[in-house]
């Protein structure tokens, strides 16, 4: 993040954490301050209602549209558009627009042939994908960077007075399919192109821990991942300096910030998953994210304090004179000191019931989680003797994590090690006081074949019938 941050003349967060490990779960945080079970209200299917009349929920977008500011929202992550009704407060942009391939994928899953669809997909990756790669076409499977800050660029140069332009990025997503140039083949287990690379990424993950992909396999995707991560570093930094270049950004008077909803798993025997999915699960990797914020009356820097995206909504209004709705759940900084918590909570959705989770900024966390012993991915909550559900206590140390303590979730005993049971025995109390346990009631119902769908579309649930 050192590029970035010094392109954007911000302060970094070294120590910034979501609110969940998954788009579904992370986003009502993001968009609109609040904890997804805010928004879950006795289901999984997390979307906002239609109106804020309607939810009680006022997003960052609405509270800017309501003061004069002319909104624009740039993504094609079909779960923060329009579908779910993220779209609300803007009035410009390109939202929740599907690509040609993602449209084919549709096609083929609509036929509900597994067999058909792994062809599909390995013609995808083995045919088409080096076919297209020698066109002057647009060749991501989603759209990518440089083609969303075109579109804000052109936008900008055709509005004035207050904007707020959001991109959602997807060039981090799986497939993790960056330029050759970014890729160091030489150090890779397997010889492989980078289509070769990205459809490996697709099915190891969407097969749960990986099926039969080997740990050099996952070594591999680690590195087309971080590849991934440096060539967005590279169009951000770009992207900055052409926004300073034509005025359209002014440090010291504009505002600017870059985070993430969730992080990236690659360590199967921690984790019990590969990725981010099935979740929820709140381990450093996943919710350990980068934030950085160019504030006008902040200095650039760096900073190690824990802090947590639920004050993110509150703040950026703060700090332009915009007020912060009653439904807000954080506590707006008025400088990055008061951003600065001692314990920070997770919450996120799975198909039977919402987890929670809280970390002290020791490094020792409590949390529920969920993980499957399915051969893929399994969201829907179909087959509950293949989950296994458990609240876990570890120990964040030097950028690894350890387990300190472990139990089944319905199970009664503590840790016997003293150390353990005292921050157990704190971090549970916390948990309860602030997020109502460790996981609330089941839900009255399970997710919607809306959902699923959508889950598809984003290549979660494509061995799901």
């Amino acid at each position: 993040m050192r590029e970035v941050t010094a392109a954007v003349r911000g302060l970094e967060f070294t120590n910034a954490y979501a609110t969940a490990s998954n788009t579904g779960s992370s986003m009502p945080t993001i968009a609109a301050g609040v904890y997804c079970d805010r928004v879950a209200d006795g289901s999984p299917n997390l979307k906002l209602g239609e109106t804020s009349e309607e939810d009680g929920v006022t997003t960052l977008a609405e509270a800017f549209s309501e003061t004069g500011f002319e909104c624009s929202l740039w993504s094609d992550n079909i779960i923060f558009g329009s579908a779910r009704n993220y779209d609300r407060g803007f009035g410009g942009g390109r939202t929740g627009t599907p690509t040609w391939k993602k449209r084919a994928q549709k096609a083929v899953q609509r036929t509900g042939s597994d067999r058909l669809f792994d062809v599909c997909r390995w013609l995808y990756f083995n045919v088409f994908d080096r076919l297209a790669a020698s066109l002057p076409t647009e060749n991501s499977y989603y759209t990518p960077a440089g083609t969303h800050h075109e579109s804000v660029l052109a936008s900008l140069e055709r509005q004035s007075g207050g904007q707020l332009h959001w991109v959602h990025y997807m060039d981090v997503h799986h497939p993790f399919d960056p330029p050759a140039e970014y890729i160091d083949f030489d150090s890779l287990n397997t010889e492989r192109s980078p289509s070769e690379l990205a459809e490996l990424s697709s099915s190891a993950i969407i097969r749960n821990q990986g099926g039969s992909t080997t740990d050099a396999d996952v070594e591999d995707i680690e590195q087309a991942y971080y590849a991934a991560c440096e060539h967005l570093r590279d169009q951000l930094v770009s992207f900055v300096e052409r926004l300073i270049d034509r005025e359209h950004f002014v440090p010291g008077h504009d505002l600017l910030v870059l985070t993430s909803d969730h992080g990236e798993g690659f360590d199967r025997d921690l984790h019990g998953m590969l990725g981010h999915t099935p979740t929820p699960s709140f381990w450093e990797d996943l919710m350990r994210v980068p934030l950085v914020i160019s504030h006008p009356d902040w200095e650039s820097g760096t900073t190690d304090d824990q802090v947590s995206l639920i004050d993110l909504v509150p703040t950026i209004l703060t700090a332009l004179d915009v007020p912060v709705p009653e439904s807000a759940q954080g506590r707006a900084a008025d400088r990055p000191a008061n951003l600065d918590r001692k314990h920070v909570y997770f919450t996120a959705t799975g198909p039977y019931r919402t987890y929670h989770g809280v970390q002290h900024r020791s490094g020792w966390k409590l949390f529920a989680d969920r993980i499957s012993d399915a051969d893929s991915v399994e969201l829907t909550g179909s087959d509950e003797t293949q989950d296994r559900e458990r609240v876990l206590l570890t120990r964040v140390n030097d950028g690894g994590e350890a387990i300190r303590f472990e139990r089944k979730l319905d199970a009664g005993d503590h840790p016997t090690d003293p150390t353990d049971r005292e921050r157990w025995l704190d971090l549970h109390r916390r948990l309860r006081d602030e997020r109502d346990g460790v996981a609330t009631r089941r839900f009255d119902e399970m997710l919607t074949d809306e959902t699923v769908q959508q889950l598809q579309e984003l290549g979660y649930v494509d061995n799901i019938r």
